[in-house]
């Protein structure tokens, strides 16, 4: 059994203003993956400028944290905040869904590829699709320095004991997310996409791969506890990801096919007739 160190969530202050670990985690993740990306957008077929990707990642992050908690609201509390509509706002409290935040993104990237007619919204997708690991490992990161999000009871050598989970040894599952959802996919999609692939393939590797992962390591975290199991045996996190798993593939395939790519061609030939 692992002794949790006990980091305080608490990172440092600045005169009035408290830095909390989660938010200067999530800062820096925003700051590698712009950097990234500006680095991987020089070296892409279809190149892009610093100054879109610095756009580009403007309004992920908007999406992402709007996305995130509307969609923690509507799935895993919705009664509590049908009850305190104000607490809504409080994002500073906690509570986030990837999957709502993935929305988010994806309508993040739609809105920001309708002005700009050179980036279409697929392939604005696909470039931005590795570069999010950074963002979901770094979180699990946090998620381990505040004490939350932690496993089920195990007696495993490397279990821990909580403080915020009883007396019990528990899984690490913030680390195995970590390992998971944001080292390893990173690497998958990062190698994945150094070469052209079909439009839309890197997106729906994305999908699967996250899908994939989450629903795994489900099995060993602990259900949120105002929810518990939702389906059966199966968490709202592992139910979330079923659609995940399904999608991705179906997405991969149709890449492969070329379906996305007549799509395009489609609506910029209408656009060009339209011109005329």
């Amino acid at each position: 059994m692992l002794h949790y160190p006990n980091i305080n969530p608490m990172g440092f202050q600045l005169g009035p203003i408290t830095i909390h670990w989660y938010g200067l985690l999530e800062i820096i993740s925003f700051v590698i993956a712009t950097l990234w990306l500006i680095r991987r957008g020089r070296r892409s077929h279809t190149p892009w400028k610093k100054s879109e990707v610095v756009d580009l990642e403007f309004f992920v992050a908007i999406g992402a944290i709007l996305g995130g908690r509307v969609g923690y609201v509507l799935w895993y509390n919705l009664p509590y905040y049908v009850q305190h509509p104000l607490h809504m706002l409080y994002i500073w409290d906690g509570g986030m869904s990837f999957h709502g935040g993935l929305l988010g993104v994806v309508l993040a990237c739609w809105l920001f590829a309708k002005g700009k007619p050179e980036h279409d919204f697929l392939p604005t997708l696909d470039f931005i699709a590795p570069a999010v690991p950074i963002g979901l490992g770094l979180g699990r990161i946090a998620n381990f320095i505040n004490d939350q999000l932690f496993g089920r009871v195990s007696h495993l050598p490397w279990a821990m004991v909580f403080p915020a989970g009883g007396p019990q040894p528990r899984q690490p599952s913030q680390i195995y997310e970590f390992l998971l959802e944001g080292v390893l996919l990173f690497l998958i999609l990062a190698i994945y996409s150094r070469r052209p692939r079909p439009i839309g393939a890197v997106g729906g590797l994305f999908v699967f791969g996250y899908g994939v992962f989450r629903f795994l390591v489900e099995f060993v975290r602990q259900p949120d506890i105002q929810l518990g199991f939702v389906l059966g045996p199966l968490t709202m996190g592992q139910v979330l990801s079923i659609p995940m798993i399904i999608l991705g593939p179906v997405i991969i395939w149709w890449a492969y096919r070329g379906g996305f790519a007549k799509q395009e061609e489609q609506s910029l030939a209408a656009l060009e007739a339209q011109a005329e």
